[in-house]
């Protein structure tokens, strides 16, 4: 009878064990899209960020805004890991409306302490000033930098920057002057100028050596750029769009919208990537269900044995 008391409490002692340790595996296998924003920051610098009416615009120096999608807070972007300062240009010694290449604060100029003072922290040694005046379609062909962050700063003009978010929609940012945005190696995204039809905008680069202006285009990635894996390591779960076989984005250039951005039931695909992704966190708990009851009929078949 003792034995049998012993063999009882065993058994639930294990069967509660692999419980616990189910749920915990659970748990940890969860994962949420997106670096942590710290809560209460201030946004108010922060350019107009809005959704767009299609993902590849007939005109992209047009707005494009999506009315009735409401203004996608900062957040968004922060969680996707953009970086943002707000640098008031006016007052300091730059270009009258020219290109400098590349640009060095000017001896005895007035020059701006905190952009000094950015850029020996982040080791932006090099920088230049460039012009834009007219809509470029290589621009706008969805990219990733992968041989390092891209660094632009707005000194004059306005103009569109494209970014994806981490549920790969676009957020769409209207950049104006003494904006200086930093998009992290890896990440999708692409610019166009706006219907001012001119931009003035600093390039900055990390290192002593030749800056490294080369992009690559999306359609050309699918799974071969460590820069986009490790992008979508750190902030997509590991989760990357392009290795979806239905997925695509690649287009002429022109800017038109891709159909097969859809799923055939309306469906977008971010809701296709949750489904299949709760499809997969199902089966993973039925397998870890069935190695469960093995174990308690294996301790059972044990225990019964002993007695």
């Amino acid at each position: 009878m003792f034995l049998r008391c012993v063999s009882s409490s065993a058994l639930f002692a294990i069967a509660g064990w692999v419980f616990a340790a189910s749920t915990t595996a659970s748990a940890e296998s969860e994962c949420t899209n997106g670096i942590a924003v710290p809560e209460g920051g201030d946004y108010s610098e922060w350019p107009e960020l809005f959704r767009l009416t299609s993902e590849y615009p007939e005109d992209p120096t047009l707005s494009n805004k999506d009315e009735a999608a409401g203004p996608v807070d900062p957040t968004v972007l922060l969680a996707a890991g953009i970086g943002y300062h707000f640098l008031d240009p006016e007052g300091y010694d730059y270009p009258d409306q020219a290109a400098e290449i590349p640009w060095s604060p000017p001896v005895n100029g007035t020059n701006d302490l905190f952009l000094e003072e950015l850029r020996a922290e982040e080791d932006y040694q090099y920088a230049d000033i460039v012009i834009v005046t007219a809509y470029a379609a290589k621009f706008y062909e969805e990219h990733i930098h992968a041989t390092g962050d891209e660094i632009r700063y707005v000194i004059d003009g306005t103009g569109y920057f494209d970014i994806r978010d981490v549920n790969d929609e676009w957020v769409r940012m209207h950049a104006k002057a003494g904006d200086l945005i930093v998009f992290p190696s890896g990440i999708d995204h692409r610019f166009a100028v706006d219907d001012s039809l001119y931009l003035q905008a600093m390039r900055l680069f990390p290192g002593s050596g030749e800056p490294d202006w080369s992009s690559v285009p999306r359609s050309a990635i699918h799974g071969n750029s460590t820069a986009r894996t490790e992008y979508v390591e750190t902030y997509m779960c590991g989760v990357d769009p392009d290795m979806d076989d239905d997925h695509h984005h690649s287009h002429d250039g022109e800017g038109h919208e891709d159909s097969s951005e859809d799923g055939s039931d309306g469906s977008s695909f971010s809701d296709i990537v949750e489904e299949m992704s709760k499809e997969d966190s199902m089966s993973g708990s039925s397998s870890l269900f069935s190695g469960v009851i093995a174990i308690v009929v294996s301790a059972v078949v044990t225990i019964a044995a002993s007695i």
